[in-house]
Protein backbone atom coordinates (compact mmCIF):
# COMPACT_ATOMS: atom_id res chain seq x y z
CA UNK A 1 0.00 0.00 0.00
CA UNK A 2 2.72 2.59 0.98
CA UNK A 3 4.63 2.29 -2.58
CA UNK A 4 0.49 2.66 -4.17
CA UNK A 5 0.27 5.74 -2.10
CA UNK A 6 4.05 7.29 -2.78
CA UNK A 7 3.07 6.96 -6.21
CA UNK A 8 -0.18 9.03 -5.97
CA UNK A 9 1.40 11.73 -3.64
CA UNK A 10 4.23 11.98 -6.09
CA UNK A 11 2.43 12.36 -9.57
CA UNK A 12 -0.28 15.48 -7.61
CA UNK A 13 3.03 16.76 -6.06
CA UNK A 14 4.89 17.04 -9.33
CA UNK A 15 1.42 18.07 -11.19
CA UNK A 16 1.12 21.13 -8.97
CA UNK A 17 4.97 21.86 -9.10
CA UNK A 18 4.85 22.18 -13.02
CA UNK A 19 2.59 25.32 -12.12
CA UNK A 20 5.94 26.54 -10.79
CA UNK A 21 8.56 25.58 -12.42
CA UNK A 22 10.02 25.13 -16.07
CA UNK A 23 10.35 23.44 -18.48
CA UNK A 24 6.63 21.56 -17.65
CA UNK A 25 7.41 18.20 -19.33
CA UNK A 26 9.92 17.88 -16.80
CA UNK A 27 7.88 17.41 -14.25
CA UNK A 28 5.28 15.40 -16.21
CA UNK A 29 8.13 12.75 -17.20
CA UNK A 30 9.06 12.40 -13.38
CA UNK A 31 5.81 11.75 -12.17
CA UNK A 32 5.39 9.01 -15.51
CA UNK A 33 8.47 7.73 -13.97
CA UNK A 34 7.39 7.31 -10.25
CA UNK A 35 4.41 6.17 -11.48
CA UNK A 36 5.80 3.17 -13.44
CA UNK A 37 8.29 2.52 -9.99
CA UNK A 38 4.81 2.54 -7.83
CA UNK A 39 3.36 0.23 -9.73
CA UNK A 40 6.32 -2.09 -10.69
CA UNK A 41 6.37 -2.42 -6.66
CA UNK A 42 2.73 -2.62 -5.74
CA UNK A 43 1.65 -4.92 -8.73
CA UNK A 44 1.94 -7.99 -6.91
CA UNK A 45 -1.27 -6.67 -5.80
CA UNK A 46 -2.13 -5.53 -1.74
CA UNK A 47 -5.49 -6.71 0.29
CA UNK A 48 -7.43 -4.00 2.05
CA UNK A 49 -5.93 -1.67 4.08
CA UNK A 50 -6.83 1.55 5.61
CA UNK A 51 -5.56 5.06 5.65
CA UNK A 52 -6.16 6.76 9.19
CA UNK A 53 -8.05 6.15 11.95
CA UNK A 54 -10.06 3.19 11.47
CA UNK A 55 -13.54 4.79 12.14
CA UNK A 56 -12.43 7.76 9.52
CA UNK A 57 -9.71 5.86 7.55
CA UNK A 58 -9.59 5.61 3.69
CA UNK A 59 -9.77 2.12 2.48
CA UNK A 60 -7.31 1.23 -0.63
CA UNK A 61 -6.95 -2.15 -2.32
CA UNK A 62 -4.69 -3.53 -4.59
CA UNK A 63 -6.45 -5.64 -6.89
CA UNK A 64 -6.33 -6.31 -10.54
CA UNK A 65 -8.69 -4.24 -11.45
CA UNK A 66 -7.02 -1.12 -9.70
CA UNK A 67 -3.73 -2.53 -11.71
CA UNK A 68 -4.99 -2.85 -15.04
CA UNK A 69 -6.10 0.87 -14.81
CA UNK A 70 -2.62 1.87 -13.48
CA UNK A 71 -1.19 0.31 -16.65
CA UNK A 72 -3.65 2.24 -18.88
CA UNK A 73 -3.37 5.61 -17.24
CA UNK A 74 0.50 5.76 -17.53
CA UNK A 75 0.74 4.27 -20.87
CA UNK A 76 -2.15 7.37 -21.72
CA UNK A 77 0.02 9.55 -20.08
CA UNK A 78 3.05 9.13 -22.21
CA UNK A 79 1.20 8.93 -25.55
CA UNK A 80 -0.69 12.02 -24.84
CA UNK A 81 2.03 13.85 -22.92
CA UNK A 82 4.51 13.22 -26.11
CA UNK A 83 2.10 13.99 -28.34
CA UNK A 84 1.27 17.29 -27.17
CA UNK A 85 4.55 18.37 -26.16
CA UNK A 86 4.42 21.25 -28.15
CA UNK A 87 1.34 22.80 -26.43
CA UNK A 88 2.47 25.43 -23.96
CA UNK A 89 1.52 26.93 -20.53
CA UNK A 90 -0.41 24.48 -18.24
CA UNK A 91 -1.73 21.82 -20.01
CA UNK A 92 0.95 19.40 -19.10
CA UNK A 93 0.39 20.23 -15.47
CA UNK A 94 -3.21 19.41 -15.65
CA UNK A 95 -3.10 16.36 -17.73
CA UNK A 96 -0.58 14.94 -14.93
CA UNK A 97 -2.95 16.39 -12.51
CA UNK A 98 -5.79 14.87 -13.89
CA UNK A 99 -3.60 11.36 -14.35
CA UNK A 100 -2.99 11.20 -10.61
CA UNK A 101 -6.44 11.41 -9.98
CA UNK A 102 -7.10 8.80 -11.78
CA UNK A 103 -4.46 6.76 -9.96
CA UNK A 104 -5.78 7.60 -6.53
CA UNK A 105 -9.58 6.95 -7.87
CA UNK A 106 -9.03 2.90 -9.14
CA UNK A 107 -7.27 1.91 -5.70
CA UNK A 108 -10.08 3.45 -3.58
CA UNK A 109 -13.14 1.53 -1.48
CA UNK A 110 -14.31 4.52 0.13
CA UNK A 111 -17.46 5.64 -1.02
CA UNK A 112 -16.68 9.28 0.38
CA UNK A 113 -13.04 9.11 -1.58
CA UNK A 114 -14.82 7.72 -4.94
CA UNK A 115 -16.70 11.19 -4.43
CA UNK A 116 -13.45 13.27 -4.30
CA UNK A 117 -11.34 11.53 -7.09
CA UNK A 118 -14.73 12.03 -9.05
CA UNK A 119 -15.23 15.42 -8.20
CA UNK A 120 -11.56 16.30 -8.48
CA UNK A 121 -11.15 14.77 -11.92
CA UNK A 122 -14.52 16.92 -13.29
CA UNK A 123 -13.18 19.61 -12.59
CA UNK A 124 -9.45 19.20 -14.51
CA UNK A 125 -11.32 17.73 -17.01
CA UNK A 126 -13.85 21.03 -17.32
CA UNK A 127 -9.84 22.84 -17.40
CA UNK A 128 -8.65 20.67 -19.87
CA UNK A 129 -12.36 20.63 -22.43
CA UNK A 130 -11.87 24.45 -22.27
CA UNK A 131 -8.20 24.43 -22.39
CA UNK A 132 -8.26 26.30 -25.98
CA UNK A 133 -10.87 28.46 -25.68
CA UNK A 134 -12.67 27.77 -28.58
CA UNK A 135 -16.85 29.23 -28.21
CA UNK A 136 -18.16 25.18 -29.16
CA UNK A 137 -15.51 23.79 -26.62
CA UNK A 138 -15.99 26.54 -24.04
CA UNK A 139 -20.12 25.69 -24.58
CA UNK A 140 -19.71 21.80 -24.42
CA UNK A 141 -17.40 22.23 -21.23
CA UNK A 142 -20.10 24.10 -19.15
CA UNK A 143 -22.52 21.61 -20.56
CA UNK A 144 -20.16 18.38 -18.84
CA UNK A 145 -19.68 20.58 -15.99
CA UNK A 146 -23.59 21.18 -14.93
CA UNK A 147 -24.30 17.17 -15.99
CA UNK A 148 -21.14 16.37 -13.36
CA UNK A 149 -22.18 18.14 -10.80
CA UNK A 150 -26.16 16.91 -10.81
CA UNK A 151 -24.06 13.68 -10.95
CA UNK A 152 -22.04 14.46 -7.64
CA UNK A 153 -24.83 15.88 -6.06
CA UNK A 154 -26.88 12.57 -6.67
CA UNK A 155 -24.10 10.39 -5.34
CA UNK A 156 -22.80 12.91 -2.21
CA UNK A 157 -26.85 12.57 -1.05
CA UNK A 158 -26.31 8.83 -1.41
CA UNK A 159 -23.69 8.76 0.71
CA UNK A 160 -24.76 10.03 3.31
CA UNK A 161 -27.77 7.99 3.37
CA UNK A 162 -26.16 5.09 3.01
CA UNK A 163 -23.39 6.12 5.90
CA UNK A 164 -26.17 7.54 8.22
CA UNK A 165 -27.81 3.84 7.81
CA UNK A 166 -24.85 1.93 7.82
CA UNK A 167 -22.00 3.73 9.52
CA UNK A 168 -19.45 3.32 7.17
CA UNK A 169 -18.08 4.21 3.97
CA UNK A 170 -15.51 1.18 3.32
CA UNK A 171 -17.55 -0.80 0.74
CA UNK A 172 -15.39 -3.93 2.29
CA UNK A 173 -17.09 -3.43 5.76
CA UNK A 174 -20.44 -2.55 3.70
CA UNK A 175 -20.18 -6.27 2.27
CA UNK A 176 -19.41 -7.57 5.27
CA UNK A 177 -22.58 -6.45 6.74
CA UNK A 178 -24.79 -8.09 3.61
CA UNK A 179 -26.98 -5.14 4.06
CA UNK A 180 -29.16 -6.01 0.89
CA UNK A 181 -31.66 -3.63 -0.39
CA UNK A 182 -35.19 -4.27 2.19
CA UNK A 183 -34.23 -1.20 3.62
CA UNK A 184 -35.63 1.93 1.78
CA UNK A 185 -33.00 4.35 3.27
CA UNK A 186 -30.44 1.58 1.89
CA UNK A 187 -32.43 1.17 -1.01
CA UNK A 188 -32.64 4.86 -2.15
CA UNK A 189 -29.09 5.46 -0.89
CA UNK A 190 -27.88 2.90 -3.71
CA UNK A 191 -30.07 4.38 -6.40
CA UNK A 192 -28.63 7.36 -5.77
CA UNK A 193 -25.07 6.50 -6.02
CA UNK A 194 -25.34 4.47 -8.72
CA UNK A 195 -27.66 7.74 -10.69
CA UNK A 196 -24.19 9.99 -10.06
CA UNK A 197 -21.86 7.51 -10.75
CA UNK A 198 -23.81 6.71 -14.27
CA UNK A 199 -23.93 10.65 -14.71
CA UNK A 200 -20.35 10.66 -14.34
CA UNK A 201 -19.38 8.14 -17.02
CA UNK A 202 -21.90 9.34 -19.62
CA UNK A 203 -24.21 6.34 -19.78
CA UNK A 204 -26.51 6.72 -22.32
CA UNK A 205 -29.40 8.62 -20.85
CA UNK A 206 -27.78 9.46 -17.82
CA UNK A 207 -25.21 11.62 -19.22
CA UNK A 208 -25.73 12.88 -22.71
CA UNK A 209 -22.72 15.44 -22.00
CA UNK A 210 -20.30 13.09 -23.05
CA UNK A 211 -20.69 13.29 -27.36
CA UNK A 212 -20.43 17.03 -27.24
CA UNK A 213 -17.37 17.68 -24.62
CA UNK A 214 -15.35 14.78 -26.25
CA UNK A 215 -15.82 15.83 -29.71
CA UNK A 216 -15.03 19.24 -29.13
CA UNK A 217 -11.98 19.05 -26.99
CA UNK A 218 -8.61 19.65 -27.88
CA UNK A 219 -7.36 16.43 -29.36
CA UNK A 220 -4.95 15.20 -26.40
CA UNK A 221 -7.48 15.88 -24.56
CA UNK A 222 -10.54 13.64 -26.13
CA UNK A 223 -8.32 10.80 -25.97
CA UNK A 224 -7.72 10.88 -21.90
CA UNK A 225 -11.31 11.46 -21.81
CA UNK A 226 -12.69 8.83 -23.45
CA UNK A 227 -9.68 6.00 -22.72
CA UNK A 228 -9.78 7.08 -18.81
CA UNK A 229 -11.64 9.45 -17.30
CA UNK A 230 -15.19 8.14 -18.43
CA UNK A 231 -14.13 4.93 -16.77
CA UNK A 232 -13.69 6.13 -13.03
CA UNK A 233 -17.51 6.39 -12.96
CA UNK A 234 -17.51 2.74 -13.89
CA UNK A 235 -14.82 1.97 -11.85
CA UNK A 236 -16.89 3.13 -8.87
CA UNK A 237 -19.85 1.23 -10.79
CA UNK A 238 -18.15 -1.92 -10.33
CA UNK A 239 -16.90 -1.30 -6.53
CA UNK A 240 -20.51 -0.63 -5.78
CA UNK A 241 -21.68 -4.39 -6.89
CA UNK A 242 -19.11 -5.90 -4.76
CA UNK A 243 -20.97 -3.96 -1.90
CA UNK A 244 -24.61 -4.17 -2.86
CA UNK A 245 -26.45 -6.35 -5.50
CA UNK A 246 -26.18 -4.51 -8.19
CA UNK A 247 -25.42 -7.53 -10.89
CA UNK A 248 -28.86 -7.23 -13.28
CA UNK A 249 -28.68 -3.61 -12.78
CA UNK A 250 -25.25 -3.21 -14.69
CA UNK A 251 -26.28 -5.55 -16.87
CA UNK A 252 -29.36 -3.98 -17.96
CA UNK A 253 -27.55 -0.61 -18.07
CA UNK A 254 -24.94 -2.07 -20.33
CA UNK A 255 -27.72 -2.88 -22.59
CA UNK A 256 -28.77 0.18 -22.70
CA UNK A 257 -25.78 2.33 -22.97
CA UNK A 258 -24.37 -0.41 -25.62
CA UNK A 259 -27.83 0.27 -28.12
CA UNK A 260 -28.25 3.15 -26.84
CA UNK A 261 -24.54 4.50 -28.20
CA UNK A 262 -24.67 2.46 -31.32
CA UNK A 263 -28.26 3.94 -32.50
CA UNK A 264 -26.60 7.47 -32.56
CA UNK A 265 -23.27 6.44 -33.39
CA UNK A 266 -24.62 4.66 -37.22
CA UNK A 267 -25.39 8.08 -38.47
CA UNK A 268 -23.13 10.70 -36.85
CA UNK A 269 -21.03 12.21 -39.26
CA UNK A 270 -19.19 14.75 -37.47
CA UNK A 271 -16.22 12.25 -36.99
CA UNK A 272 -15.16 13.40 -33.34
CA UNK A 273 -18.52 13.04 -32.66
CA UNK A 274 -19.29 9.93 -34.13
CA UNK A 275 -16.11 8.60 -31.68
CA UNK A 276 -17.62 10.31 -28.38
CA UNK A 277 -21.14 8.40 -29.16
CA UNK A 278 -19.04 4.95 -29.77
CA UNK A 279 -17.88 5.59 -26.74
CA UNK A 280 -20.81 5.58 -25.04
CA UNK A 281 -21.56 2.27 -26.22
CA UNK A 282 -18.52 0.46 -25.77
CA UNK A 283 -19.23 1.35 -21.93
CA UNK A 284 -21.69 -1.08 -22.43
CA UNK A 285 -19.54 -4.25 -23.02
CA UNK A 286 -17.49 -3.03 -19.19
CA UNK A 287 -20.64 -2.96 -17.23
CA UNK A 288 -22.46 -6.45 -18.78
CA UNK A 289 -19.05 -7.46 -17.97
CA UNK A 290 -18.96 -6.47 -14.35
CA UNK A 291 -22.60 -7.06 -14.25
CA UNK A 292 -21.89 -10.83 -14.67
CA UNK A 293 -19.03 -11.05 -12.25
CA UNK A 294 -16.35 -13.32 -11.57
CA UNK A 295 -14.47 -14.22 -15.00
CA UNK A 296 -16.46 -12.22 -17.42
CA UNK A 297 -15.03 -9.36 -14.52
CA UNK A 298 -11.72 -9.81 -15.76
CA UNK A 299 -12.62 -9.87 -19.43
CA UNK A 300 -14.40 -6.25 -18.96
CA UNK A 301 -11.16 -5.22 -16.99
CA UNK A 302 -9.22 -5.97 -20.00
CA UNK A 303 -11.65 -4.89 -22.59
CA UNK A 304 -11.70 -1.47 -20.59
CA UNK A 305 -7.75 -1.17 -20.90
CA UNK A 306 -8.29 -2.60 -24.74
CA UNK A 307 -11.00 0.14 -25.13
CA UNK A 308 -8.73 3.10 -23.61
CA UNK A 309 -5.39 2.16 -26.30
CA UNK A 310 -7.99 2.13 -28.99
CA UNK A 311 -10.87 4.85 -28.96
CA UNK A 312 -7.22 7.39 -27.61
CA UNK A 313 -5.37 6.37 -30.59
CA UNK A 314 -8.70 6.94 -32.64
CA UNK A 315 -9.21 10.47 -30.92
CA UNK A 316 -5.08 11.22 -31.73
CA UNK A 317 -5.84 10.27 -35.35
CA UNK A 318 -9.15 12.29 -35.86
CA UNK A 319 -8.44 15.09 -34.36
CA UNK A 320 -5.44 15.05 -36.44
CA UNK A 321 -7.35 14.55 -39.67
CA UNK A 322 -9.30 17.21 -39.25
CA UNK A 323 -6.87 19.82 -38.49
CA UNK A 324 -5.12 18.94 -41.83
CA UNK A 325 -8.16 18.89 -43.81
CA UNK A 326 -9.79 21.85 -41.96
CA UNK A 327 -13.18 19.52 -41.85
CA UNK A 328 -15.07 17.45 -39.51
CA UNK A 329 -17.34 15.61 -41.47
CA UNK A 330 -16.19 12.36 -42.12
CA UNK A 331 -17.87 11.88 -46.24
CA UNK A 332 -15.59 15.22 -46.83
CA UNK A 333 -12.37 13.76 -45.15
CA UNK A 334 -11.56 11.02 -47.98
CA UNK A 335 -8.18 11.56 -49.31
CA UNK A 336 -7.27 14.58 -47.61
CA UNK A 337 -5.35 12.60 -44.54
CA UNK A 338 -1.32 12.40 -44.13
CA UNK A 339 -0.89 8.67 -44.02
CA UNK A 340 0.29 8.75 -39.87
CA UNK A 341 -3.13 9.96 -39.34
CA UNK A 342 -5.11 7.07 -41.88
CA UNK A 343 -2.65 4.38 -40.58
CA UNK A 344 -4.00 5.33 -37.21
CA UNK A 345 -7.92 5.68 -37.88
CA UNK A 346 -7.49 1.67 -39.64
CA UNK A 347 -5.75 0.54 -36.87
CA UNK A 348 -8.07 1.85 -34.63
CA UNK A 349 -10.77 0.79 -36.44
CA UNK A 350 -9.74 -2.85 -36.71
CA UNK A 351 -9.43 -3.13 -32.79
CA UNK A 352 -12.87 -1.21 -32.17
CA UNK A 353 -14.64 -3.80 -34.37
CA UNK A 354 -13.01 -6.98 -32.83
CA UNK A 355 -10.59 -8.17 -35.21
CA UNK A 356 -8.00 -10.52 -34.57
CA UNK A 357 -4.91 -10.05 -33.62
CA UNK A 358 -5.14 -6.85 -32.35
CA UNK A 359 -6.86 -6.01 -28.34
CA UNK A 360 -10.04 -5.06 -29.42
CA UNK A 361 -10.47 -8.81 -30.32
CA UNK A 362 -8.70 -10.40 -27.09
CA UNK A 363 -11.09 -8.21 -24.81
CA UNK A 364 -14.30 -9.33 -26.15
CA UNK A 365 -13.58 -12.92 -27.19
CA UNK A 366 -12.07 -13.17 -23.39
CA UNK A 367 -15.54 -11.68 -22.15
CA UNK A 368 -17.64 -13.54 -24.82
CA UNK A 369 -16.26 -16.66 -23.36
CA UNK A 370 -17.17 -15.97 -19.79
CA UNK A 371 -20.60 -14.96 -20.06
CA UNK A 372 -23.64 -17.36 -20.82
CA UNK A 373 -25.23 -17.89 -23.96
CA UNK A 374 -27.91 -15.39 -24.33
CA UNK A 375 -25.76 -12.71 -22.94
CA UNK A 376 -22.84 -13.57 -25.55
CA UNK A 377 -25.15 -13.47 -28.11
CA UNK A 378 -25.92 -10.00 -26.89
CA UNK A 379 -22.26 -9.23 -27.22
CA UNK A 380 -22.32 -10.38 -30.71
CA UNK A 381 -25.02 -7.63 -31.55
CA UNK A 382 -23.02 -5.07 -30.06
CA UNK A 383 -20.07 -6.23 -32.28
CA UNK A 384 -22.34 -6.32 -35.13
CA UNK A 385 -23.19 -2.57 -34.61
CA UNK A 386 -20.15 -1.50 -33.83
CA UNK A 387 -18.87 -2.84 -37.11
CA UNK A 388 -21.58 -1.59 -39.19
CA UNK A 389 -21.18 2.01 -37.44
CA UNK A 390 -17.19 2.62 -37.94
CA UNK A 391 -17.58 1.22 -41.65
CA UNK A 392 -18.29 4.73 -42.45
CA UNK A 393 -14.74 5.11 -41.56
CA UNK A 394 -13.24 2.62 -44.45
CA UNK A 395 -12.78 5.53 -47.24
CA UNK A 396 -9.73 7.09 -44.99
CA UNK A 397 -8.05 4.61 -44.40
CA UNK A 398 -6.33 5.53 -48.20
CA UNK A 399 -4.22 8.48 -47.31
CA UNK A 400 -3.68 11.65 -49.62
CA UNK A 401 -0.50 13.85 -49.54
CA UNK A 402 1.51 14.95 -46.62
CA UNK A 403 3.54 13.33 -44.08
CA UNK A 404 1.38 14.08 -40.68
CA UNK A 405 2.70 13.55 -37.15
CA UNK A 406 3.30 10.54 -35.70
CA UNK A 407 3.99 11.47 -31.80
CA UNK A 408 1.33 9.51 -29.78
CA UNK A 409 -0.05 7.50 -32.73
CA UNK A 410 2.94 4.97 -32.89
CA UNK A 411 2.88 4.29 -29.39
CA UNK A 412 -0.81 3.71 -29.03
CA UNK A 413 -1.28 1.69 -32.47
CA UNK A 414 2.34 -0.65 -31.04
CA UNK A 415 0.29 -0.67 -27.37
CA UNK A 416 -3.19 -2.03 -29.48
CA UNK A 417 -1.24 -4.49 -31.17
CA UNK A 418 1.18 -5.54 -28.11
CA UNK A 419 -1.86 -6.27 -25.88
CA UNK A 420 -4.04 -8.35 -28.56
CA UNK A 421 -0.95 -10.71 -29.25
CA UNK A 422 -0.13 -10.96 -25.62
CA UNK A 423 -4.24 -11.77 -25.16
CA UNK A 424 -3.90 -14.19 -27.45
CA UNK A 425 -0.99 -16.37 -26.94
CA UNK A 426 -1.63 -15.96 -22.98
CA UNK A 427 -5.77 -16.72 -22.67
CA UNK A 428 -7.25 -19.98 -23.45
CA UNK A 429 -9.56 -20.25 -26.17
CA UNK A 430 -8.44 -17.23 -28.19
CA UNK A 431 -6.30 -19.28 -30.73
CA UNK A 432 -9.28 -20.90 -32.26
CA UNK A 433 -10.09 -20.78 -36.14
CA UNK A 434 -13.53 -20.66 -34.60
CA UNK A 435 -12.85 -17.44 -32.64
CA UNK A 436 -11.29 -15.79 -35.11
CA UNK A 437 -13.70 -16.92 -37.96
CA UNK A 438 -16.55 -15.67 -35.96
CA UNK A 439 -14.92 -12.14 -35.42
CA UNK A 440 -14.49 -11.71 -39.34
CA UNK A 441 -17.88 -12.98 -40.04
CA UNK A 442 -19.53 -10.23 -37.43
CA UNK A 443 -17.67 -7.51 -39.17
CA UNK A 444 -18.08 -8.17 -42.80
CA UNK A 445 -21.87 -8.66 -42.00
CA UNK A 446 -21.66 -5.14 -39.78
CA UNK A 447 -19.64 -3.48 -42.77
CA UNK A 448 -22.38 -4.84 -45.41
CA UNK A 449 -25.15 -3.70 -43.18
CA UNK A 450 -23.94 0.20 -43.09
CA UNK A 451 -23.22 -0.11 -47.06
CA UNK A 452 -27.12 -1.14 -47.98
CA UNK A 453 -28.65 1.13 -45.19
CA UNK A 454 -25.89 3.95 -45.42
CA UNK A 455 -29.19 6.14 -47.38
CA UNK A 456 -30.73 5.47 -44.47
CA UNK A 457 -30.98 9.04 -42.29
CA UNK A 458 -33.55 8.62 -38.89
CA UNK A 459 -34.19 12.05 -37.13
CA UNK A 460 -32.87 11.43 -34.04
CA UNK A 461 -33.45 13.90 -31.05
CA UNK A 462 -29.68 15.64 -30.70
CA UNK A 463 -28.36 16.23 -27.18
CA UNK A 464 -28.76 19.49 -25.72
CA UNK A 465 -28.28 21.09 -22.44
CA UNK A 466 -31.71 20.83 -21.19
CA UNK A 467 -32.49 17.39 -22.80
CA UNK A 468 -29.38 15.71 -21.40
CA UNK A 469 -30.16 17.75 -17.70
CA UNK A 470 -33.96 16.49 -17.88
CA UNK A 471 -33.37 12.77 -19.45
CA UNK A 472 -30.25 12.75 -16.74
CA UNK A 473 -32.98 13.38 -13.74
CA UNK A 474 -35.71 11.23 -14.97
CA UNK A 475 -33.45 8.63 -15.73
CA UNK A 476 -32.14 8.94 -12.04
CA UNK A 477 -35.41 8.98 -10.50
CA UNK A 478 -36.39 5.83 -12.62
CA UNK A 479 -33.53 3.84 -11.16
CA UNK A 480 -34.29 5.02 -7.51
CA UNK A 481 -37.60 4.08 -7.96
CA UNK A 482 -37.04 0.55 -9.36
CA UNK A 483 -34.31 0.06 -6.42
CA UNK A 484 -36.97 1.31 -3.96
CA UNK A 485 -40.08 -0.72 -5.58
CA UNK A 486 -38.78 -3.88 -6.50
CA UNK A 487 -35.97 -4.59 -3.05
Amino acid sequence: MNTALAGVVAYLALGVLGFLFRPRWLSSALAILAGAVSLALWAPGFSEMTLGPSSWGIAVVGDELARGFWALALFLHVAVAWHERARLGAFQPLLTLLTGTALAAVISIDLFNLYVAMELAALLSFLLISYEAKTKAVWATLQYLLLAAVGMILYLLGVGLVYGKLGTLSLSQIRALAPGLSDPTVAIGVGLLVAGASVKSGLFLFGLWLPPAHGYAPTGVSAVLSGLVVKLGVVALARLAVAFPLGDVLLALGVVTGFGGIIYALWERDLKVFLAFSTVSQLGYILIGFGIGGGAAQGAILYAVAHGLFKALLFLAAGQAIEEASERHIAKLKGKLAWPSALGLAVGTWAIVGLPPLAGFAGKETLSLAVPAPVGWILTALSFGTAAAFAKLLPLFWPGQGRGKIGGLALLACGVIGLGLLGVVSLPGLVSLTAWGKALLVAAMGYLFYFVFRRFQPALPRPSLDRAITTALVSSLGLIAGFLFTR
